[in-house]
C-alpha cells in the first residue's frame, strides 16, 4: 500500500516539474523566445504530457507570432524538438497549424509522425477539415506501428465527435483495410473507430464504397475468427453492409453466433438477416433462446428480414418473451413475413404493457393488411402513447381501402395534440385515397360510391384543418377526380347501350345537347377556335338543297348552333388580345398620332363640368353604356385630335385602371373623306375594314361579319377626325341614330358642337391655355420632349414672357404653344446665346417660322423657304376657299393653280414626305389636305394678304362671301386667322378690313409687336 502511495507521489512530482517547465516556456513566450530544450521534453515525455493535458501550456493567450514560432520548430534539425512541437500544437485551436502538421506526417522520425497524427485528431474537434481525415487515412499505411496506432486513435476520436460519421466517411475503406494490420492494438483501434460510426445504421454512407468493401470479403471472413473481439465485431458489421454480396460468409457468421462476446453475436445475427440466406434460419431460431436479450432481439429481426415462414411459430412464441425489446422485434419480424397466421397474436400484442411492443404490433398488422385488424387498429388510435397512435395511422393507411371504415376515427386524429400523429393522419387518408384510385376499375358500383363518399369526407376534413395539408389535399382531389371519372365512364357505358337501342332519341339528344355544350366548352378554353371554325365553314353557310329535299337554303354553322358562339364577347376579346400588340405599334406610327406623341394634359370640360386632370377614368361611366358616343369639340389647334389619340391609347392599355372601358378596344382613325362614289352606303364599313387590316398587319381580308360584330360589341373604337370640315356626303355616313350604323363606340372631333343625330353623348371640350398656364404648359411640354435642360431659367422665362406679350390677353390653343416651344428648341440649337431675339413676334410669324424650321435642313437643290411658303399658301387657300374651313380638295385642281408645272410633283412630295404639312389621301392619292388646320388657316390668310393687298374691292367681296355662310361659328377660326394676319400686317391692307373682320368675329385684336420691342425684344 505504501508503495502505491509512493508511486502516486512520484507521479504528482513529475507533473509538478512539467508545470514548472510549462511556466518557463510561457515566460520565454512573453520574451518572444521558445526554448528548444523545453520543447524537446514534450517530445520525450509524451505519456506524461497527455496526462497533463496540454491546455495547461496556456497557448490560448499567445499571439499568432508565438504560434508561428512553435510551427517553425517542426522544421528543426533535432527530431526531439520536432516531436515536442508536434505534441504541443494539439492545444492550439487554430486551422493555421493544420497544413504544417499534415506535412509532419511525412517526417523521417516516427515519433514526430505519431505526435502529428495525435495532434491532428485533437485539433479536428473544433476545426473540421476533410484534409485531416485524408491525411490520417494515408497514415494508417505507415510502416511504423506507433504511427498507425496514433492515426487510428485520432480517427476514432473524430468518429465520436459531432456528426463524426459524416466527417470520417472517406476513411471507411482504409479503416476496414486496417483490420488486417499485423498489430493487434492497431486492429483494435481501427475496429473501435468503425464501431463508433454505427455504420450498420448508416447504410447510405457506404453505398458508394460497396464495391471497394466487397473486394475485402475474404479478409472480413478471416477476421471473424480474430482473437480481438473488436475486430470480429467490425468484420461482422462490414459483412452486414454488403448484404447478399457477402453470401459466401454465411457459414462463418453462423459459427460466431456462439461467440463469447454478445456484441459479436448480435452483429452476426444482423449480418445474416441482411444477407437473407435461408440457410441461416435454423441457426437464428436457436439464437432466439440466447441468454442476452439484445442478441435475441437481433435474431428476431434477422428472421424477419429473411422472410421464411418457418420462423412464424418461433416468433409467435417470442411475442411472449419477458424482454419488451424481443417482443417488439418479434412483432416487426412477423410483419415482414406477412403471414396471416400471426394476426390474432399481433392483435393481442396491441394491448401489451410496453409502448414499443404495441407500436411494433400495429406496424406488423399494417404490413399484413388483414381486414380483421382494422377494428383493433382503429381502437389503437385512442392509445395513450403518441407513438402507438402514429404507427396505427400509418398501418391503417397501408391497408388502403380495406381500412375505409376507420376514416372517421383517422379524421379525429387530425386534431391530435402531437403534430407527428396529425401528420400521420393526413398521410393515412392520402394512402387510403391512393389505393381506391389504383383499384378503381376493379371496384363494384357500390364500392365505388363508398370510395367517393369516403374521399369527399376526408378531403372536407383536411380542408377544415388550419394545419397545412396541401400535398395531401391535392392528392385526394386527384384521386377523387379519378374515381368520379370512373363512375362517369360507367354511366357513359350505360348511356351508350341505351342509345344503341334508341338511335332516334339518341340522335336528337346529341343534336340538342352535345353541340351547345361542346361550343360552350371551347368558349371557355379556346374561344378563338370557334371563330376560326366558323370562318372555315362559311362556304357551307349557303347550301341549296335539291328540289327532292325541298330546295331549301341551309347554313351548316347555324344548324350546329355554332353561329351564336362565334362572335361571343369572349371570342372577340381573345381576337383583340391576339392583335393588340401589332395594333398598338402600328397606331403609334401613324403620322397624325406620332406628331402628337407628346400629350400634355389640359383642363377638359366634360358635359359642362371642368376636369383639371383629365384621364380615362373620367369616361368610365360613358363606356359602361351599351352605346358610347363622344363628341370632342373646340376650335382648331385646341388639341381635339391629340385628346382623341390619347383616348385611343388608353383604350388599348393592359391596365384596367387606365382603360376607360372594361375591355380593350382597337382604334380606327378616319381623317379623310369616305369613298362614297365607288363604295356607296358600304363606304364606312369598308373604310374600317381596310384600316383594321392594315392596323393589325393582316395579309388576308378581314370578314365583314367579324368587323361588324367588333363594332357593335365596342371592340373597335372609331375616331372621326375633322368632322366639321368633312363633306356633306361623308357626314351623312356618320349617323349614330341609324339602326344600320354599326359603330357603338364612336369619338367625333369637330370645331362645332355637332348634334350627332341627337343621340345621347358625352361632350368634351379642351380648354385653351390661359396666360397664367403658359409657363407650366411650356415646362411640361419641353420636359416631355426631353429638351428642358437646353434652357437656363432666365432664358426660359424670357421666352415665355415673349410668348405672353405676343398673345396679349388672349388665351391660346395648345397647338400655338407647342409650335412656339418647337421654335424655342430650334433657335437655341442654332444660337444658344441670343436665341430669344430670333423668336417670332406674332402668331403669323410663328406659322411662317414653323415652316422655315421644318425646311431648315433641306439638302442642296431642294426647295428654299420662299418657294415652300408660296406653295403652302396657295394649297392652304385652295383647301379653304369653298367653305372657308380646312378640308380636302381634289389634287388635280390644286396642281392646276401651282406655278412651274414641271416641278409640281417634286414640290408636293417635299411638302408631304419631308415637311409633312400636307396629306394626300390613300390609296387613290386624288385628294389633298393640310395636316394642321390652324396652319392651313393662317397660311390661307397670308395668301389673301399677298394677293388682295390694298385692293379694297377684293376684301369687300371676301367679307361679303363670309357673311353669306349660314354658320359663322363654323368658320370663325379662319376669320380670326385672317384678322390676326391683317392686324400684324396693317400697312399691307386697307384700314377698314380689320374693323370689318372684328365685327364678324366679335374679337378686337391688338398686335403687341411694339410692346415686344419696347420690352427689349
Amino acid at each position: 500500500m505504501s508503495k502505491i502511495k509512493k508511486n502516486i507521489h512520484l507521479h504528482i512530482l513529475g507533473i509538478y516539474l512539467f508545470s514548472i517547465g510549462l511556466y518557463l516556456t510561457n515566460i520565454n513566450h512573453v520574451r518572444g523566445e521558445i526554448s528548444d530544450s523545453i520543447i524537446q521534453k514534450y517530445g520525450e515525455n509524451i505519456d506524461k504530457i497527455e496526462d497533463y493535458k496540454l491546455s495547461k501550456f496556456n497557448l490560448e493567450n499567445t499571439t499568432s507570432e508565438n504560434i508561428h514560432e512553435v510551427v517553425e520548430k517542426l522544421t528543426s534539425t533535432n527530431p526531439k524538438v520536432r516531436a515536442g512541437a508536434a505534441n504541443i500544437l494539439n492545444s492550439v485551436d487554430s486551422k493555421s497549424v493544420i497544413p504544417a502538421l499534415i506535412k509532419a506526417l511525412q517526417d523521417e522520425n516516427a515519433q514526430v509522425r505519431s505526435n502529428a497524427a495525435l495532434s491532428l485528431g485533437e485539433i479536428e474537434k473544433n476545426n473540421p477539415s476533410p484534409s485531416i481525415v485524408t491525411a490520417l487515412s494515408e497514415a494508417l499505411k505507415d510502416e511504423n506501428v506507433t504511427v498507425r496506432y496514433s492515426a487510428a486513435h485520432s480517427l476514432g476520436k473524430i468518429a465520436t465527435g459531432y456528426e463524426g460519421y459524416k466527417k470520417i466517411y472517406g476513411a471507411i475503406p482504409a479503416l476496414i483495410q486496417t483490420l488486417q494490420d499485423k498489430n493487434a492494438k492497431v486492429r483494435s483501434k481501427a475496429a473501435f473507430a468503425l464501431n463508433k460510426l454505427e455504420i450498420i445504421d448508416r447504410q447510405e454512407l457506404v453505398n458508394e464504397q460497396a464495391e471497394a468493401i466487397a473486394k475485402q470479403i475474404p479478409v472480413f471472413t478471416q477476421a471473424l475468427v480474430n482473437k480481438d473481439a473488436q475486430v470480429r465485431l467490425s468484420a461482422a458489421i462490414a459483412l452486414a453492409l454488403l448484404k447478399d454480396k457477402a453470401a459466401s460468409s454465411v457459414q462463418s457468421l453462423v459459427k460466431i453466433l456462439q461467440d463469447n462476446n454478445p456484441k459479436v453475436r448480435l452483429s452476426a445475427a444482423i449480418a445474416l438477416g441482411n444477407i437473407g440466406d435461408k440457410a441461416a434460419v435454423e441457426p437464428l431460431l436457436a439464437v432466439l433462446e440466447d441468454k442476452n436479450s439484445q442478441v435475441r432481439s437481433s435474431a428476431a429481426k434477422a428472421l424477419g428480414n429473411i422472410g421464411d415462414k418457418a420462423a412464424v411459430e418461433p416468433l409467435l412464441a417470442a411475442l411472449e418473451d419477458k424482454d419488451s425489446q424481443v417482443r417488439s422485434s418479434a412483432a416487426e419480424a412477423l410483419g415482414l413475413i406477412e403471414d396471416k397466421a400471426a394476426v390474432k397474436q399481433l392483435i393481442k400484442a396491441l394491448k401489451d404493457e410496453e409502448e414499443k411492443v404495441r407500436a411494433s404490433a400495429a406496424q406488423a398488422l399494417g404490413l399484413i393488411k388483414d381486414k380483421a385488424a382494422v377494428k383493433p387498429l382503429t381502437k389503437a388510435l385512442e392509445d395513450e402513447e403518441s407513438m402507438v397512435r402514429l404507427i396505427a395511422n400509418i398501418a391503417l393507411g397501408r391497408m388502403g381501402k380495406t381500412a375505409a371504415s376507420a376514416v372517421p376515427e383517422i379524421i379525429l386524429t387530425l386534431k391530435d395534440t402531437d403534430r407527428f400523429v396529425r401528420s400521420s393522419a393526413g398521410t393515412a387518408l392520402s394512402s387510403i385515397s391512393k389505393d381506391y384510385r389504383n383499384q378503381a376499375e376493379k371496384l363494384s358500383n357500390q364500392e365505388l360510391e363508398i370510395g367517393i363518399t369516403t374521399l369527399e369526407t376526408a378531403l372536407k376534413a383536411l380542408e377544415a384543418i388550419k394545419e397545412k395539408f396541401e400535398d395531401e389535399q391535392e392528392s385526394l382531389k386527384a384521386d377523387l377526380t379519378a374515381l368520379k371519372k370512373e363512375k362517369d365512364s360507367r354511366l357513359t357505358s350505360r348511356i351508350l347501350e341505351w342509345m344503341v337501342k334508341h338511335p332516334w332519341f339518341a340522335g336528337t339528344f346529341i343534336y340538342l345537347i352535345f353541340f351547345p355544350l361542346f361550343w360552350s366548352s371551347l368558349l371557355l378554353i379556346r374561344p378563338l377556335w370557334l371563330l376560326k371554325l366558323n370562318q372555315k365553314l362559311q362556304p357551307l353557310s349557303n347550301l341549296q338543297l335539291p328540289e327532292a329535299l325541298g330546295g331549301w337554303t341551309i347554313s351548316i354553322p347555324s344548324i350546329i348552333f355554332l353561329q351564336p358562339f362565334s362572335y361571343h364577347p369572349r371570342v372577340l376579346d381573345a381576337w383583340v388580345a391576339t392583335n393588340i400588340k401589332a395594333a398598338s405599334d402600328n397606331f403609334s406610327q401613324k403620322k397624325t398620332v406620332s406628331n402628337r406623341a407628346e400629350h400634355i394634359s389640359l383642363p377638359v370640360v366634360v358635359d359642362k363640368k371642368t376636369v383639371a386632370n383629365f384621364s380615362g377614368n373620367d369616361l368610365k361611366a360613358c363606356f359602361d353604356k351599351k352605346l358610347t358616343n363622344i363628341l370632342i369639340h373646340a376650335e382648331g389647334g385646341s388639341g381635339k385630335t391629340s385628346l382623341a389619340c390619347q383616348l385611343a391609347k388608353w383604350g388599348m392599355s393592359d391596365d384596367i385602371n387606365i382603360r376607360p372601358c372594361k375591355h380593350r378596344m382597337l382604334p380606327i382613325l378616319i381623317e379623310q373623306e369616305l369613298d362614297i362614289e365607288t363604295q356607296g352606303n358600304q363606304a364606312f364599313i369598308q373604310e374600317i375594314t381596310g384600316q383594321l387590316q392594315v392596323l393589325i398587319g393582316e395579309s388576308e381580308v378581314i370578314p365583314t361579319k367579324l368587323v361588324e360584330n367588333l363594332l357593335r360589341q365596342r371592340r373597335i373604337l372609331v375616331i372621326i377626325d375633322h368632322f366639321s370640315e368633312m363633306s356633306e356626303a361623308t357626314r351623312k355616313q356618320i349617323r349614330p341614330a341609324s339602326g344600320n350604323f354599326p359603330a357603338n363606340a364612336l369619338i367625333v372631333t369637330s370645331r362645332l358642337e355637332e348634334s350627332l343625330d341627337n343621340v345621347p353623348k358625352t361632350t368634351l371640350k379642351p380648354l385653351r391655355v390661359s396666360g397664367n398656364q403658359l409657363s407650366s404648359f411650356m415646362e411640361a411640354y419641353l420636359t416631355q420632349r426631353g429638351k428642358r435642360d437646353l434652357f437656363d431659367d432666365a432664358e426660359y422665362f424670357d421666352a415665355c414672357r415673349r410668348l405672353s406679350l405676343m398673345v396679349g390677353k388672349r388665351n391660346i390653343t395648345a397647338l400655338f404653344a407647342k409650335l412656339y416651344a418647337e421654335q424655342m428648341i430650334a433657335k437655341v440649337t442654332v444660337d444658344s446665346d441670343d436665341f430669344v431675339d430670333d423668336l417670332p413676334l406674332t402668331i403669323p410669324d410663328l406659322m411662317l417660322g414653323y415652316l422655315n424650321e421644318l425646311n431648315r435642313d433641306n439638302a442642296d437643290g431642294e426647295l428654299d423657304n420662299r418657294t415652300v411658303q408660296k406653295d403652302a399658301k396657295i394649297i392652304a387657300w385652295e383647301c379653304l376657299k369653298k367653305t372657308f374651313r380646312p378640308g380636302s380638295r381634289k389634287l388635280d385642281d390644286v396642281v392646276a393653280v401651282l406655278d412651274n408645272q414641271d416641278s409640281v410633283n417634286s414640290r408636293l412630295h417635299h411638302l408631304e414626305k419631308r415637311l409633312r404639312i400636307i396629306q394626300i389621301s390613300e390609296p387613290g392619292r386624288d385628294k389633298i389636305r393640310f395636316a394642321l388646320d390652324p396652319l392651313a388657316e393662317y397660311l390661307a390668310a397670308l395668301y389673301l394678304i399677298d394677293n388682295y393687298g390694298q385692293d379694297n374691292d377684293k376684301w369687300i367681296e371676301f367679307i361679303n362671301a363670309t357673311k353669306s355662310v349660314n354658320d359663322l361659328e363654323a368658320i370663325k377660326g379662319f376669320l380670326l386667322a385672317v384678322q390676326d394676319c391683317c392686324a400684324s400686317n396693317a400697312e399691307d391692307v386697307p384700314d377698314s378690313v380689320v374693323a370689318a373682320l372684328s365685327e364678324l368675329t366679335g374679337v378686337v385684336l391688338q398686335v403687341n409687336r411694339e410692346s415686344l420691342i419696347a420690352s427689349g425684344f
